[in-house]
């Protein structure tokens, strides 16, 4: 009886479970429901901006239907000259796009070692000393000489103007611009991701610097002011961690500070930096410690530390597609880049020239965020339903998010149209309606002709005209 009894309660409980978890479902399928049953888009531009001593951040509303079916959040960086965004991560992966300007770029990858090193010789004010490592720096001379040295950190990085970059959650980013225009930066964020184990929000984490004027895209903090990690901690807490007095920890918090998270840089700013792209060391120069001569790894830092996360899409001779008259596409997956695997994201970047045709395709496996970053265009966008969800034009700084299996065709209005676009598929694929790759290229005639209820003449025109692949002149219909 007592086996039965215990029986029974398991059987109410595992129901009561079962009922638990099947309303909270319910329930999450009430907040979006048919998020992506997307019958209009938009082009959008940013909703929120926060502006900072020396650039701001506008940050598009991830709320919008076709971005929150695509399940990403998009945001531009602008970062006046001599402008620093101090180091921030996100609770999800980033893919960015240097969309104008040059400056530097420095991550900090959890648990890697400060690979940029300038040992020249250093004394600093007062007398004291910086040691190589410390005490063990110190047994390891053997004599108790100490390595003095002006600095080492991870690696720094040159970007320019058509460079995607890479992000993983949880990695410290900051960016410099030493030019003389503006640096702009614009970023899709993954909120769908596996990595991600928050809410469907991006959440910035400042290292430095504040926000004051709060996450406001986030319900319920667009009135707090967003402070950085040390703010939170007690100072006396954060003297003991860092070895320092209690004055200079209260001003890691930045509590007085109101420049925002993108500051100016008042004279030179001394990072270790690597040769400009093209200039080789002068011969005699020794090897950073990332050199042949100075890794001795065990293997971990040559895949994560070492890692590239960064290629530039702007260079012709590495097109995908190209055509003098017409233009070129290039894209970025995770053959060219390894780390978008782990990311799970993948670009393409796009140049045209008026009256240039991309023919209509659409993507297999992911949605797209189609920024544009020059020129205009002529945009139709068709839904599963198959109604044409957006006939308009597109202009720079906007964006529209293309959702998968939704096709598309660009047509540039202007002397030229460039945008990049952002896919969240490590190795997105598209397929195509006109062309010689297309879908219709590859159906048998007969199939064509009792599909469409035209003649076998016209299948095989509608078949075989189109002797592109993805780049065509907009001449027009033919008569």
């Amino acid at each position: 009886m007592a086996r039965v009894s215990s029986l029974l309660s398991f059987s109410l409980t595992l129901l009561i479970f079962f009922h638990g978890y099947a309303a909270q479902q319910a329930q999450q399928g009430q907040q979006f429901p048919n998020e992506c049953q997307l019958d209009q888009l938009n082009a959008l531009e940013p909703s929120h901006v926060l502006k900072s001593e020396a650039g701001r951040i506008e940050v598009w509303d991830h709320h919008a239907p076709q971005l929150r079916c695509s399940g990403v959040s998009f945001a531009r960086y602008i970062i006046e000259s001599k402008g620093l965004y101090l180091p921030s991560f996100f609770n999800t992966a980033k893919l960015s796009f240097v969309a104008k300007g040059r400056g530097l770029m420095g991550k900090v990858i959890p648990g890697c070692a400060e690979t940029f090193q300038d040992s020249s010789e250093f004394q600093p004010r007062g007398g004291e000393q910086f040691e190589g490592q410390g005490e063990e720096g110190q047994g390891q001379e053997g004599q108790g000489q100490r390595q003095r040295f002006r600095d080492m950190h991870q690696k720094v990085e040159h970007i320019r103007s058509g460079d995607t970059i890479a992000t993983t959650p949880g990695v410290a980013q900051w960016f410099y611009n030493d030019g003389q225009q503006p640096l702009v930066i614009v970023s899709v964020f993954d909120l769908a991701s596996h990595q991600n184990q928050l809410d469907r929000n991006p959440r910035p984490f400042y290292l430095a610097g504040n926000n004051p004027q709060g996450q406001v895209w986030l319900q319920g903090r667009e009135q707090q002011p967003q402070k950085n990690i040390f703010n939170g901690f007690g100072p006396e807490v954060i003297a003991q961690a860092l070895k320092i007095n209690l004055q200079t920890a209260q001003k890691l918090q930045n509590q007085e500070d109101n420049r925002g998270n993108i500051v100016r840089v008042e004279g030179p700013f001394g990072v270790i930096r690597p040769p400009l792209r093209g200039q080789r060391p002068q011969e005699g120069d020794d090897d950073d410690e990332g050199g042949r001569h100075g890794r001795h790894g065990n293997g971990l830092e040559e895949t994560i530390c070492s890692a590239r996360s960064t290629d530039n899409l702007d260079d012709p001779s590495r097109a995908d597609v190209y055509k003098p008259q017409l233009g070129y596409i290039s894209t970025l997956n995770s053959y060219d880049l390894p780390i978008l695997r782990f990311i799970r994201l993948s670009a393409l970047r796009g140049s045209i020239r008026q009256n240039a045709m991309v023919l209509p395709q659409w993507n297999a496996n992911a949605n797209a965020i189609l920024y544009v970053t020059d020129g205009e265009a002529q945009i139709q966008i068709v839904n599963d339903n198959g109604n044409r969800v957006f006939d308009g034009q597109v202009s720079q700084g906007q964006l529209i998010a293309v959702p998968q299996g939704f096709s598309v065709v660009k047509r540039a209005t202007s002397n030229r149209f460039q945008w990049v676009e952002f896919k969240t598929n490590a190795n997105a694929q598209i397929n195509t309606l006109a062309g010689r790759t297309s879908v219709l290229r590859g159906l048998p005639l007969e199939v064509i002709t009792n599909g469409f209820q035209i003649s076998p003449e016209e299948a095989r025109r509608v078949k075989f005209n189109t002797l592109q692949t993805t780049l065509t002149h907009s001449s027009g219909p033919a008569s």
